[in-house]
C-alpha cells in the first residue's frame, strides 16, 4: 500500500515538529547541568564547578547517543512488524514522554531518566518509511549500469530531500526559540516539547494508515518476506539483524561511521561547553549560535555537495574519500578551538 500525498505532508509537518522540539533542549541543557548541580545559573563557575558540570553533561551526551544506538535498529523490527502508523505513534509518544520527565527534572538523575524514552525517539526513520513508500522506483539494468535513475527513483529522492529540508526547518528554528525562552525558564521549551510531541501523535492517529514497512515494493518476493517477518518472535528480529554485522562489507562501512560518529559526538558535545564555559555566553545567544549552525549546514548540504558530487562523479570511493577528508576537517576545527579556548 503506497502513502498517500496527505500522510507525506503530515510526515513533513511531524519532522518539522519533531525538529523543533528537540532542538529547543540542545541551548538549555548545559544550563540545566550546573543549575541542577550547583543550583546555580551564574555565568562564571570555579574550576572545580565547571569541571564537575563539563563531565556530567557528557556522560549524559555518551548516554543519550548509547540509547540512541540501542533503538535505532528496533524501530527497523517495528516497522516491520507493526507498521508506519503504529511505531510512529510510539516514537512521538515516547518523546512526549522524555520531555516531561525533563520538564520535571529535579536532579541530574532525572536528566538522564528523561533520555531512556528516547530509545524509540527515532521519527526520521519512520519519516523515511513513510515517504520512501509514497514514491516507489526501481532502477532500471541500463540505467543502474550508468549509475542513473528512473523516473520512480527522482521522485523518491526529491521527497526524501524535502524530509530533510523539514528537518532543517525545524533545527534552525528551534535551537533560538529554546534559548529565549529558557531566559526566563530553563524548563519552558520541554513544556512546549510536550504539546509538540503530542500533536504529532495526534496527526499519526488521525491521517496515517497501517501499512509495514515492507509494504512498500511490490512483488510475490516481497509478500513472502513480509510473511515471515510476522512468522518470527521478536528476537528472532534482533538477532537476524544483528546478524546482518558479519556481512564482509558491513564491517568497514561501520567502521567508518563509528569513526564519523565519535568526532561528530565529540565536537556537539565540546562546542556548547566551549562556549558558555570560555565566551560565556546565555541561553539566549547559544540558541542563536545553534540556529546560525544548522543553517549554514544546510546551506552548505544544498550547494556543496551536489557540486563535490559533480566533481567526483559517482565513483564511491572517491565519494568515501570526500567525506573522510570532511570529518577530518572537523576534527582539525575542534583542536583548533580547544587550543584556542586554553588562552581565553
Amino acid at each position: 500500500m503506497m502513502a498517500s500525498s496527505t500522510e507525506v505532508a503530515v510526515t513533513y509537518a511531524n519532522i518539522i515538529l519533531y525538529a523543533i522540539s528537540y532542538q529547543l533542549q540542545r541551548p538549555v541543557e548545559p544550563f540545566l547541568v550546573r543549575s541542577l548541580i550547583h543550583n546555580t545559573t551564574k555565568e562564571v563557575l570555579s574550576v572545580e564547578e565547571e569541571s564537575s558540570s563539563n563531565q556530567t553533561y557528557g556522560r549524559l551526551a555518551s548516554f543519550f547517543s548509547f540509547i540512541q544506538t540501542i533503538g535505532s535498529p528496533l524501530i527497523g523490527i517495528l516497522l516491520d512488524r507493526i507498521g508506519v502508523r503504529k511505531t510512529s505513534i510510539l516514537v512521538y509518544f515516547a518523546s512526549a514522554a522524555s520531555y516531561w520527565i525533563l520538564a520535571n527534572a529535579t536532579t541530574t538523575t532525572w536528566l538522564f531518566w528523561s533520555k531512556v524514552p528516547t530509545i524509540f525517539q527515532h521519527a526520521f526513520l519512520v519519516g523515511q518509511a513513510t515517504v520512501a513508500s509514497a514514491s516507489p522506483g526501481t532502477i532500471s539494468d541500463d540505467s543502474g549500469a550508468r549509475g542513473g535513475l528512473n523516473g520512480g527513483d527522482k521522485q523518491r529522492a526529491v521527497a526524501l530531500g524535502r524530509m530533510t529540508t523539514a528537518y532543517t526547518i525545524g533545527a534552525t528554528i528551534g535551537p533560538a526559540l529554546g534559548g529565549y525562552l529558557a531566559m526566563g525558564d530553563l524548563f519552558a521549551g520541554a513544556r512546549l516539547a510536550i504539546w509538540g510531541s503530542i500533536i504529532s501523535v495526534i496527526l499519526s492517529i488521525i491521517f496515517l494508515k497501517d501499512r509495514n514497512n515492507s509494504d512498500s515494493t511490490e512483488g510475490n518476493k516481497t509478500k513472502s518476506d513480509s510473511q515471515k517477518v510476522h512468522q518470527q518472535s521478536f528476537l528472532q528480529s534482533i538477532h537476524k539483524t544483528i546478524s546482518y554485522l558479519r556481512h564482509p562489507t558491513i564491517g568497514p562501512l561501520l567502521f567508518i561511521k563509528l569513526l564519523n560518529g565519535v568526532s561528530s559526538s565529540a565536537f556537539t558535545t565540546v562546542l556548547p561547553l566551549l562556549l558558555v564555559n570560555k565566551l560565556h555566553l546565555n541561553t539566549s545567544q547559544l540558541g542563536f549560535f545553534m540556529s546560525a549552525s544548522s543553517l549554514c549546514v544546510a546551506v552548505f548540504a544544498s550547494l556543496g555537495i551536489s557540486y563535490s558530487m559533480s566533481l567526483v562523479g559517482n565513483r564511491s570511493d572517491r565519494l568515501a574519500s570526500l567525506g573522510i577528508a570532511n570529518r577530518i576537517g572537523s576534527i582539525v576545527c575542534l583542536v583548533v578551538l580547544c587550543l584556542g579556548a586554553c588562552f581565553i
